[in-house]
């Protein structure tokens, strides 16, 4: 990976999604065909092995195809802004002044042991965040059942915004979870909601089966199965046909040369933003003026280039913002949303206004000498290769010594703010006050204390105003007008060097299975890493004809 509805009728899924009609005319030939047939996918984030452990709530490594087994109560449809759709839950409705949520489930739903989906489990799988923490923390405060087909969350302020937290909690049955300690427990016999059962392990395959009781409908494959494929032969497997689906870094432009017919590219533009991260909390970097030389210095263009050159397309240059240009177009101001262009005698002017100077091509304040080092994981190739450009472009243009430094524990590293930059996909999918709410000061940690959000360490008392006031909104006008409000100031703070819009780079083979979303304006995402996502694709499949 190059780094993430309703059931009353046939074409439910793609109501739910408010697809176009055509595809939810093939959701209907889906429903109508006969289930037959495996179709092979790639695991996300693949591991040379897997681990029989489907603990949805597991801090380590887990087995292949949880986000199929299990479901939450909505879900965020990426291609069209991250706007918020029903799932498990079919509708909500506020009060409270915006502070409490009331979700009614789907009715009919039922766990693969054929047990129905009940508030009970639904209240009992949001709180276990509540009271284990360590399970990632809960953005609510407080939930309980209204009814037998309701529940009620609730936040300490106005959370229109913080409805999407609710995408990421799966949600599993009471019964089987009461005894069991969630931060422990092997599972090696899941049982969720979603379309998909465990068929069979093994390490380096996982084949899940179809259910023909699933609220949204029969899959039109009996089978799916996860091979574990890794960076050196899953472009072997995928020319070979014995993969039909990857969201993966692979030379995706020579596997659509090799057979235009039946090879095709699906890009999954997910709100990411390929960035270059700059820690805001220490020197030199906690200096405006330094942030502002760095950005003008670099020549993202020619790095957006660079880093597509597997691609059949060139990924665009970023927005200022830091929002994808291919997600937010709409939302983001129109000012902004032409990239940054490199201004090397700006970048001078800033360093200059910050009394800076480059001495043996080291930057240097008051006598001081400030060195710069760059943190690239060396086991992420697509990383690396924009981390080197970055640091011979810094060098070219302010005659700056940048060091590079790559190793296996880099994640770590950043997390914990132990570097000057760094770079990474950055920015979401899931609606634009997500996006630069990942950028909160109040999520801010010290250096040294792992940061889950905002590990760049931004503060701005401004940008944290608005971001309260969006949070508080369910106006979209007034959510536009504040976002843009933020977009200035962040674009004039630069708290990242935004480069290039990206996503779930995709590839995907038509011999075998047919109805993918199209390469330009697709309904919905195509992309393994989210469930949600690759349930929708899944149940728009066909059969390929001969």
């Amino acid at each position: 990976m190059r780094k993430r509805l309703g059931r009353a009728a046939p074409c439910a899924i793609a109501v739910g999604l408010a697809l176009s009609l055509a595809a939810c005319s093939a959701g209907t030939a889906n429903q109508a065909s006969a289930t037959t047939g495996t179709i092979n996918v790639e695991a996300p984030n693949s591991a040379p092995t897997f681990t029989n452990n489907f603990n949805p709530f597991s801090q380590s490594d887990t087995g292949p195809g949880l986000n199929i087994i299990y479901e939450p109560l909505v879900a965020s449809n990426r291609a069209k802004g991250g706007v918020l759709i029903p799932w498990l839950a079919k509708s909500w409705t506020w009060s409270d002044g915006g502070r409490t949520a009331v979700l009614t489930l789907r009715p009919g739903v039922k766990f693969s042991d054929g047990n129905p989906l009940t508030a009970d489990d639904v209240v009992y799988s949001l709180d276990l965040l509540l009271k284990n923490p360590k399970l990632g923390g809960a953005t609510y405060s407080f939930v309980k059942a209204a009814g037998s087909d309701a529940v009620a969350v609730t936040w300490k302020s106005a959370a229109y915004q913080q409805l999407g937290d609710l995408k990421t909690v799966n949600i599993v049955e009471r019964k089987l979870w009461a005894n069991r300690n969630p931060l422990t427990y092997v599972d090696k016999t899941p049982v969720g909601t979603g379309p998909f059962t465990l068929k069979a392990f093994s390490p380096q395959a996982v084949t899940m089966a179809a259910r023909t009781d699933y609220w949204g409908g029969k899959p039109a494959m009996a089978n799916l199965k996860y091979v574990a494929a890794t960076s050196a032969n899953v472009q072997t497997q995928l020319q070979s046909n014995s993969i039909d689906f990857c969201t993966c870094d692979i030379d995706a432009k020579n596997y659509v040369a090799a057979d235009p017919k039946n090879h095709h590219f699906i890009m999954a533009w997910d709100g990411s933003v390929v960035s270059v991260m700059l820690n805001n909390a220490k020197a030199p970097f906690n200096d405006v003026n330094v942030r502002r030389a760095f950005a003008d210095a670099v020549d993202n263009e020619a790095i957006a280039k660079l880093a597509s050159s597997k691609l059949p397309i060139v990924e665009p240059p970023a927005s200022p913002t830091g929002l994808s240009t291919k997600t937010y177009q709409g939302w983001i101001d129109p000012k902004y949303l032409a990239p940054r262009k490199q201004d090397v005698a700006a970048a001078k002017a800033s360093l200059q206004a910050g009394g800076y100077t480059i001495q043996g091509s080291r930057l240097t304040k008051d006598g001081r000498a400030l060195p710069v080092t760059f943190v690239a994981p060396s086991d992420t190739p697509f990383i690396m290769t924009i981390a080197q450009l970055v640091v011979q472009q810094i060098k070219q243009t302010l005659g700056i010594d940048v060091k590079l430094s790559g190793g296996a524990n880099t994640g770590d590293e950043i997390a914990k703010g132990k570097y000057d930059l760094a770079a990474n996909w950055l920015s979401s999918g899931e609606g634009v006050y997500t996006a630069l709410n990942q950028f909160n000061g109040s999520l801010a940690v010290p250096i040294g204390t792992e940061a889950s959000n905002n590990s760049v360490r931004f503060r701005n008392t401004a940008f944290d105003n608005i971001l309260a006031q969006m949070a508080g909104t369910e106006d979209q006008n007034k959510l536009k007008q504040l976002g843009m409000q933020a977009q200035a100031i962040f674009a004039d703070q630069v708290p990242t060097i935004p480069l290039f819009s990206s996503g779930a780079a995709g590839v995907a083979n038509t011999t075998h299975w047919t109805g993918w979303p199209p390469a330009a304006e697709p309904d919905y995402l195509a992309d393994t890493g989210s469930g949600t996502e690759l349930i929708t694709t899944l149940m728009h499949l066909t059969p390929a004809k001969g």
